[in-house]
């Protein structure tokens, strides 16, 4: 019997229900046993979030400062396939997520072992996928598949019905219009699907063809502009403004609060006003950018980490 460890932290529950969707080919199968392990931070972020509370989780999460997590709740550490599902925050694994993924137990379950990310997303984890296939290869573990689950919904419609979500908790229609927010149902549990595609690969010893099968079955879905985007403003914006907090204290001191104030104020300029901006200018570039645009899509379509990218 083959033994297949899931490890995620879900805050509002959606990456629970992606997760146990995920690994039921593995559940109905005699020939695995599935484990499922919940990271758990000793203080949790509360679901929904406050709205302070919310930016002021930016800059640990931007500068992957961990939280004091638990040991894994596991009966041993060795497992013949480690699914890693995580979500993101700020374009940046969650907290908890990149807590585990800079612990001790993480070196010893990691190791020499094959890894799947299994991500629920709003739009942008790009940069977080860079992020987490470096410490996998610095974990000793070997990533051989990616699956990225998004809300669909275009990216100002997003923001205000995720907005909606995460500080309400209700996953309806905002104002009665608007899509419901996050991912929807039918991804989630469509997403046994790639589950299949998994367990296939895994039982005929065929791993690394796993990520072009994947692809093809629309697992993954790069969006250039996003990416573009993504890398600006994590790089030009968002690490300026998370230095520019911690300069004044850690998580939840009070000397940070006016710099945090500051930032809630210029997140939705941001936004509203420079995003669109980019946009503009993507659009009009974008012809002479072919090459790279279909590299760039290629490369993070994939598992591999390069530096240069």
């Amino acid at each position: 019997m083959k033994n297949v460890l899931c490890i995620y932290y879900s805050q509002s529950g959606q990456l629970t229900e992606i997760v146990k969707n995920f690994a039921k080919p593995f559940e109905n199968s005699t020939d695995y046993s599935v484990t499922y392990a919940n990271i758990e931070p000793l203080h949790d972020f509360g679901f929904p979030w406050k709205g302070y509370d919310f930016f002021d989780a930016f800059p640990e999460s931007v500068n992957k400062i961990p939280c004091e997590i638990k040991p894994l709740n596991i009966q041993n550490e060795d497992y013949d396939l480690i699914i890693f599902a995580y979500s993101v925050w700020y374009m940046s694994p969650t907290i908890p997520s990149n807590s585990f993924l800079l612990s001790e137990q993480a070196k010893r379950i990691f190791k020499n072992k094959p890894v799947i990310t299994l991500l629920g997303v709003r739009n942008m984890w790009v940069v977080a996928q860079e992020y987490v296939k470096e410490r996998i290869l610095e974990l000793g573990g070997i990533l051989v598949g990616n699956i990225v689950l998004r809300d669909k919904a275009e990216n100002l419609t997003g923001i205000v019905t995720i907005s909606y979500f995460v500080f309400t908790g209700k996953k309806d229609r905002f104002l009665g219009f608007f899509p419901k927010p996050g991912i929807s149902e039918q991804d989630i549990t469509g997403v046994k699907l790639f589950g299949e595609i998994v367990k296939t690969n895994f039982n005929n010893n065929s791993l690394e063809k796993l990520q072009d099968e994947l692809v093809k079955a629309k697992a993954v879905k790069v969006k250039p502009y996003l990416c573009t985007v993504e890398r600006m403003a994590f790089k030009r914006v968002f690490k300026k403004w998370a230095n520019f907090m911690l300069k004044k204290g850690g998580a939840g001191d009070p000397a940070r609060r006016t710099r945090v104030k500051m930032f809630i104020f210029y997140f939705p300029v941001a936004i509203l006003l420079i995003a669109p901006i980019e946009y503009i200018f993507f659009i009009i570039f974008a012809p002479f950018r072919i090459n790279t645009i279909k590299k760039e899509i290629k490369y993070y379509s994939g598992i591999k980490l390069n530096s240069n990218i």
